[in-house]
């Protein structure tokens, strides 16, 4: 089945709409933002359109307000307004189940907007269930070993990223931080931490939300849900999480919590280029037959 796309606002913003070609939709899905991009227009949405809008589903992907305060990262509540506003287009458009995808922050975000509107289903992608920091710890310790490094290494690395945190939460000193990376600026493994001193920037940033508690989120989840990890997840804890869950859908009486692993990738479903010609499809599957049931 052909596919048809066009332009829709949301929230004065731009998104992309896309349908069946013969206009006839059963369901309809949200596309959440990764931390990295907050364009409606990237390579990982066009696939979940051109996989699941064949099958029924219209798919609508938007523009993410921008945030321009002191956070390091558009805080998380305004994110899931911008999910609620997307819905509420989509159900004005179709009086359909109506659920959200979301990749990496996404996935926080998608549990977040589920609490204020009436969500058929969560697909989560690289969802993770420790804290921003507890991720971050995570990714470093891994990209350093995984690089080949003794534990000597992964343990500075890691307290390079506890450094960071600690200023982020507003509960260092700028100079001494800065100091550190510095220091360590030499040392063969450093990029793998990821930060440097001039990312930190002049202004002491802040981030509010780097020890986010994401099971009572989960634990308000009622809603059937898929948690979709590479087998080879290197930026957060997939063990931990699907615990996290478990616990979280025991305190909702949710038992429609499923979780999937997807063979040959990481965080990314696909190629380490993120093309769209590179991503799995054993992915692709995953999807497809989530909505085909």
């Amino acid at each position: 089945m052909s596919i048809s796309s066009s332009q829709v606002e949301v929230d004065g913003r731009p998104g992309l709409l896309t349908v069946p070609a013969d206009g006839i939709v059963r369901g309809g899905v949200v596309a959440l933002h990764g931390s990295s991009s907050s364009s409606y227009r990237q390579v990982i949405f066009e696939h979940l359109a051109e996989t699941v809008a064949p099958l029924g589903i219209a798919v609508l992907s938007f523009e993410r307000a921008p945030w321009d305060r002191d956070d390091v990262d558009i805080p998380f509540d305004v994110q899931a307004a911008g999910a609620v506003a997307a819905y509420d287009v989509l159900r004005g458009l179709y009086d359909v189940p109506i659920g959200f995808w979301g990749v990496s922050q996404g996935t926080w975000i998608a549990a977040l907007a589920a609490r204020d509107r009436d969500a058929a289903f969560l697909l989560l992608l690289g969802c993770s269930g420790v804290s921003p920091a507890e991720q971050m710890r995570h990714a470093t310790a891994e990209s350093v070993r995984r690089a080949g490094y003794d534990e000597e290494a992964v343990g500075q690395a890691v307290g390079i990223r506890d450094a960071v945190a600690d200023l982020l939460r507003g509960a260092a000193d700028r100079d001494r931080v800065v100091d550190l990376l510095r220091r360590q600026a030499g040392e063969p493994w450093f990029e793998l931490v990821g930060v440097t001193a001039d990312d930190l920037g002049e202004e002491l940033p802040v981030w509010h939300e780097i020890d986010f508690d994401s099971e009572p989120l989960y634990a308000t989840v009622r809603c059937p849900v898929l948690l979709i990890h590479g087998a080879d997840e290197a930026n957060l804890p997939v063990p931990e999480t699907l615990e996290v869950w478990r616990r979280a859908a025991a305190t909702s009486g949710n038992e429609r919590v499923a979780s999937v692993r997807v063979p040959g990738v990481g965080h990314w479903p696909g190629t380490p280029d993120r093309s769209r010609e590179g991503i799995s499809p054993a992915y692709t599957k995953i999807l497809a037959d989530w909505f085909s049931h």
